[in-house]
């Protein structure tokens, strides 16, 4: 076996874990911003950000390390515009229920009603690809990450990552003494991840993927597919393409092993039009930014440049908007518990 197919065999095996792990933690920002409003507690928001850690350190590592020249990651400029289009993107998710990853995995689980968010969000691409007079001034340029902007403070931010994830490992060690005799296939089985565990396969895995991979995530691949069969754009790679493909196969594995596929539509013409209305912010908030929550999380905040942070900070204030009119309505919202230990689902939402 040569060793470039090796490489992107491991890939494969990374988008496919990293799919697998979200769907076992059922990991969601707008389910997080929810959390912290109903309960006070940021336990999901925390697993998100410990990936993003992961993620950054990884990438420290092979910069400062190896001297990696890290894949362009674009984002607009005026910067603006990435936090109008993360603010849009939140808006749709909260109103869909969910963000991309969630939008996947709970089509995994048989919400037929995804299929409207996600055509929903090709149309919201196009809407914005169409509507040129309203950004003729955004040019998207290549995100200068802080290992580059920053040199002589670059090898100190690596040192506290580093000092991060030793103490992180330090709590793995713990957690596996409290559970003696747990096989490794127990724990890759197990039907709801510990929110470190997710956090941690998440972080390392989309960490490898970003470096060698670019910006692979499936918002980003859809985007650009939509814009190329438009006609506005190039094709989106083909690599891509399988590793997306690889992302669904780890969910939908998790969805069958764990026994929760059940075949649900939305009830009513309400909750179609909700999911699509929903996904068509969702689609031309990631246009504008470029990509959803998961471009930002997997290959844009591991940067740590600062129009990232700014975009996503934006997405959460989005989810919160909408969250907080629904409270105000005395509308159900999203209803989660969570522990480090994992997050436990009851979906009071409107009905889908």
């Amino acid at each position: 076996m040569s060793l470039p197919v090796l490489f992107f065999g491991t890939a494969l095996a990374c988008a496919a874990l990293i799919g697998f792990a979200a769907h076992r933690a059922s990991l969601c920002n707008v389910r997080a911003v929810a959390e912290i409003m109903n309960r006070g507690s940021a336990h999901m928001l925390g697993s998100l950000l410990q990936a993003v850690l992961w993620m950054a350190t990884l990438t420290g590592v092979l910069v400062l390390g190896f001297g990696w020249k890290l894949p362009p990651v674009a984002m607009p400029s005026p910067a603006g515009w990435a936090v109008a289009g993360g603010w849009l993107f939140g808006v749709g998710a909260a109103l869909n229920g969910g963000c991309s990853l969630s939008t996947l995995h709970r089509l995994a689980d048989g919400e037929v009603g995804m299929l409207a968010t996600l055509a929903g969000f090709a149309l919201g691409v196009l809407a914005w690809a169409t509507a040129d007079s309203l950004h003729a001034d955004m040019t998207l340029l290549p995100l200068v990450s802080a290992w580059t902007r920053w040199p002589a403070a670059a090898p100190w931010l690596l040192l506290a990552l580093a000092l991060w994830a030793l103490l992180r490992l330090h709590a793995f060690r713990q957690l596996a003494l409290a559970r003696p005799g747990q096989s490794l296939r127990q724990w890759v089985l197990a039907p709801r991840y510990h929110l470190s565990v997710s956090a941690a396969v998440r972080g390392l895995g989309g960490g490898l993927l970003y470096a060698t991979q670019g910006a692979w995530s499936y918002t980003n691949h859809l985007r650009t597919s939509v814009l190329h069969a438009w006609g506005s754009g190039s094709a989106a790679a083909g690599a891509h393409a399988a590793l997306v493909v690889a992302l669904v196969a780890g969910m939908l594995a998790s969805a069958l092993h764990r026994g929760s596929v059940a075949w649900r539509p939305p009830s009513g013409p309400g909750g179609w039009l909700r999911h699509g209305a929903g996904g068509l912010l969702m689609g031309a908030g990631a246009a504008m930014v470029p990509g959803g929550n998961d471009t930002l999380l997997l290959n844009s905040l591991p940067t740590l440049a600062l129009q990232a942070a700014a975009a996503y900070l934006s997405l959460l204030a989005g989810i919160a908007s909408v969250l907080w009119l629904m409270r105000h309505a005395r509308m159900p919202m999203p209803a989660v518990t969570c522990t480090p230990a994992g997050c436990s689902e009851a979906d009071t939402g409107p009905a889908n």
